[in-house]
């Protein structure tokens, strides 16, 4: 995703400054002075107003605020604005309609870039932002796959409990954009988290790729699901039992074409079978006629 630069052309808390006045001026309740307890304290009271520039028509003018507000949060550093960037993802996931969610999403992915790959902060924002796609169906252009996933993660990867939250909500996002095979495969990963001594706490998350494959046995290898630790531990339950009854792909692929030769073959099928008639029909009266004899 291409974003804008960042230009930094005066101090930082005359640009507070001037957002203070700007969203002053859309009726927002906050002061036009700089705050005495300085840029963060600036930076925290501008971001809880920012959503009064939330209006469509105007994202030439929303953008640049928003890319204003990235440009002062990105200098501070981290372990004192985590709550400043936790805070900004909040307003922006919230932003109305599919104009502003564009808008949103370009900031916020600037934000992701702008912040250091070992910034544990990246991970909230990356969260926020797959939130921020979903709700403008632009979840290709924050993800492509598990590796790339794993790669932008790679110099301070989440803690496991992190990433299951990180990948159940892609699992859901993907379904909800008809990406099937990417959804599969995000479950899968998050079946994978799991070790034998936590399996059971993978209950619904096994439940959730189950229901998936047996509604899409085209998407899913069902084999493989088998081995995989949760589902092994619902063996026994009725759900599980579907998973063995039901076709796995190999079978729904070989009566697919079985379907469609007999289709393309009815007339001959249908010749075959008078013709099988009409033999039956022969023999039987030449019988009868021997037997008369």
């Amino acid at each position: 995703m291409q974003v804008p630069p960042i230009f930094m052309e005066s101090p930082l808390d005359d640009q507070a400054q001037e957002l203070r006045v700007y969203f002053k001026s859309l009726g927002a309740e906050i002061s036009e002075e700089k705050s005495p307890k300085g840029i963060e304290d600036d930076l925290h009271k501008i971001i809880g107003v920012c959503e009064a520039c939330f209006k469509e028509g105007n994202e030439n003018e929303i953008e640049t605020v928003l890319n204003d507000i990235v440009s002062i949060m990105i200098l501070i550093p981290t372990e004192r604005a985590e709550n400043l960037i936790l805070a900004f993802c909040e307003k922006l996931v919230k932003a109305p309609g599919y104009k502003l969610g564009l808008v949103c999403l370009k900031a916020l992915w600037l934000l992701f870039q702008s912040l250091a790959d070992d910034s544990p902060m990246r991970y909230h924002v990356y969260y926020h932002l797959v939130q921020i796609a979903r709700n403008v169906d632009q979840v290709k252009a924050v993800y492509s796959g598990i590796d790339q996933l794993k790669q932008q993660f790679a110099s301070f990867p989440p803690s496991n409990e992190q990433m299951q939250k990180l990948l159940r909500l892609l699992h859901e996002v993907l379904l909800s954009c008809k990406q099937g095979e990417q959804a599969a495969a995000v479950m899968v990963e998050l079946l994978g988290t799991y070790t034998a001594e936590n399996a059971s706490a993978a209950r619904e998350d096994a439940q959730r790729c189950i229901l998936a494959a047996l509604a899409d046995p085209n998407t899913f290898l069902l084999d493989p699901l088998l081995a995989l630790k949760p589902v092994r531990f619902l063996e026994g339950e009725l759900i599980h039992d579907l998973l063995l009854v039901t076709f796995g792909r190999p079978q729904w692929m070989q009566l697919r074409d079985l379907l469609v030769s007999w289709k393309a073959n009815l007339s001959a099928v249908q010749d075959g079978m008078k013709t099988v008639a009409a033999a039956q029909i022969e023999l039987a009266a030449k019988n009868k006629a021997t037997l008369a004899h």
